[in-house]
């Protein structure tokens, strides 16, 4: 089911990527930090991110890992994602994602033939689901605020249509983006930052992302469930 270029292997103290020649070269920080993340304003919990890129155009890779605790009614809960994307349009290529605590669960998903091929296991046992690769397709986990970098690196603009895939939650939608205008940010730590203001609509859901003039996320937003994501600190 996985190919050995690709296949993304769970390490003993981290996320670590198992990659053609391409990611062997020199890679550059995107963007790193972490972000407070509160539910109807309350604190529960934190995510720390590294976002690097090796290439450029067609042949950039691009690896986003990160690690996420949080505190919800059920217990703590601890993810650790990482994820590869392929390309000029960052489309996803590879991901995989360590879930702990009060859950356990392993999700990883390559690209195959004109499909993501998703392997789960957890404590129901193992089980696998395939999802159509729609071209430029991006992936935006269930509590994972850094991955919407790739929104709003995709849309500069801040207005389009994208194919989205949500692992945890089993979901492939598609995701409208509305740039609302220019607006300032207070991040956690206090700084005012300038930001961009977009709408993304999709699954009829509808969240709000705040991104600075490079894309890099200052803050996720999803209205329905009261779930914030704050940065820190200015990238």
């Amino acid at each position: 089911m996985r190919n050995a270029s690709t296949l993304l292997v769970l390490g003993s103290a981290a996320l670590v990527f198992l990659l053609p020649s391409p990611a062997t070269a020199q890679s550059v920080a995107v963007d790193e930090g972490s972000f407070r993340i509160s539910v109807d304003g309350q604190t529960v919990g934190s995510e720390s991110f590294s976002i690097r890129r090796s290439g450029s155009g067609a042949d950039a890779q691009i690896i986003a890992t990160g690690e996420i605790q949080m505190e919800v009614p059920e217990g703590h809960l601890d993810l650790r994602p990482a994820l590869q994307t392929s390309g000029g349009d960052m489309a996803v290529s590879a991901y995989q994602i360590k879930v702990s605590g009060h859950r356990q669960e392993e999700i990883y998903m390559t690209l195959g033939d004109r499909r993501f091929l998703t392997n789960i296991r957890s404590e129901r046992g193992e089980q696998e689901r395939e999802f159509r690769a729609a071209p430029g397709t991006l992936l935006l986990d269930t509590g994972v605020a850094h991955q919407y970098y790739f929104v709003g690196s995709r849309f500069p603009e801040g207005n389009g249509t994208v194919t989205v895939i949500v692992p945890r939650e089993g979901r492939q939608h598609e995701l409208r983006v509305t740039q609302v205008g220019s607006e300032s940010v207070t991040l956690a730590g206090g700084q005012q930052v300038s930001a961009r203001r977009l709408t993304l609509e999709g699954n009829q859901e509808t969240r709000e992302l705040w991104v600075d003039s490079e894309g890099r996320v200052l803050q996720v937003q999803h209205g329905d469930s009261g779930y914030v994501a704050l940065r820190e600190q200015a990238p």
